[in-house]
């Protein structure tokens, strides 16, 4: 086998390597976006705990879903660094 054809197949499996990631990057649900996804759940919860302390019958109630809320946004600032 000349030294061509095998920078051609060398070619051809990076070319291939390529395309594979290629197709792995354009996911619609990437780890990241389903973590988005699910910390916006949370601090929907959050917020819906929170506002149930607001009638001043709850406040520990209030005061855990603020937490919730404050814990899931460091966790987005940590998924993004």
């Amino acid at each position: 086998m000349s030294t061509h054809e095998e920078a051609v197949k060398d070619i051809i499996k990076a070319k291939n390597v390529l395309d594979a990631q290629v197709i792995e990057d354009k996911k619609f649900f990437t780890h990241t976006s389903v973590s988005m996804i699910k910390s916006g759940f949370r601090i929907a919860a959050g917020l819906a705990l929170a506002g149930g302390g607001w009638l001043e019958i709850y406040p520990y109630i209030q005061a855990a879903g603020l937490l919730l809320v404050l814990a899931e946004l460091l966790g987005i600032v940590e998924e993004l660094v």
